[in-house]
């Protein structure tokens, strides 16, 4: 199954998380290769990470010189009121996207994984199991710790992923669902939007033995939304410049953004 396209992940971003809408996401992304063309100008043509604080300055540049005098307002339409709105929509990019099927290597505890399927204690783990094969079910109970044991759950893992709905209310009763997975469970999702949905369903379900799957955006393991927290205030960067200097003082703070 090929990756999610990016149209398909903005169709998933403004249903889990509803304060921005595709226009915000597009914007930001353009904002990113704005800022890393023009760091790599620098850079004798060298592509490379970019910082948050870097993002930030970048974002204020590109705004300013699309958007002018009105760059605030657009902003605000966008449900974009503070850096840390940025922040947000940055993350959610960080954590939405790629492809869906599991690799041998997204299995990071493969015993504890294991022991949880073989017990199907829990709804969840009973529907699981009972999808898997007969031959996958005799390898996880005399081969558990075997690479051919590893590699038939993985492959009967990505059948249930690929295959329909796997939410059902009372087959996630005991599971911690996040906040953007509960905006998605009444969505008519199909084909690798649902698979998506389904692997961060399975994610949720066994954090300590499924890895997440990489989003639209890469990132450190040094980046954090805190970057975004110290930015900038909205209007000394996109209405002070433009304003005569009778009509220069300060608004009042940037909103932080609402909790999801």
């Amino acid at each position: 199954m090929q990756e999610l396209s990016f149209e398909d992940a903005l169709e998933i971003l403004t249903i889990k998380d509803t304060r921005y809408p595709r226009e915000a996401y597009l914007f930001v992304r353009e904002a990113l290769d704005h800022t890393q063309r023009s760091l790599a100008r620098g850079k004798q043509g060298s592509i490379r990470h970019v910082s948050g604080h870097e993002l930030l300055s970048g974002i204020k540049e590109y705004a300013s010189s699309q958007f002018g005098p009105m760059a605030m307002m657009v902003l605000g339409e966008w449900g974009i009121h503070s850096c840390q709105d940025f922040g947000e929509i940055v993350f959610n990019m960080v954590e939405t996207g790629g492809c869906p099927m599991l690799s041998v290597d997204d299995i990071t505890n493969f015993e504890a994984l294991a022991n949880r399927l073989r017990q199907h204690s829990d709804p969840l783990s009973l529907f699981l199991w009972e999808h898997l094969s007969e031959q996958t079910r005799l390898k996880m109970i005399g081969e558990t710790t075997s690479p051919a044991a590893l590699e038939s759950l993985t492959r009967d893992l990505n059948e249930v992923i690929t295959s329909g709905p796997v939410y059902q209310e009372e087959r996630f009763a005991g599971v911690a669902l996040s906040a953007a997975a509960k905006n998605l469970t009444g969505q008519a999702l199909r084909g690798v939007p649902l698979a998506q949905f389904n692997r961060l369903l399975l994610e949720l379900a066994f954090p300590q033995e499924i890895a997440r799957s990489h989003g639209l955006l890469a990132k450190t393991k040094n980046d954090t939304r805190a970057d975004f927290e110290e930015g900038y205030s909205f209007f000394e960067a996109f209405r002070k410049p433009f304003l005569p200097p009778s009509k220069q003082a300060p608004e009042r703070p940037d909103p932080a953004p609402s909790p999801r």
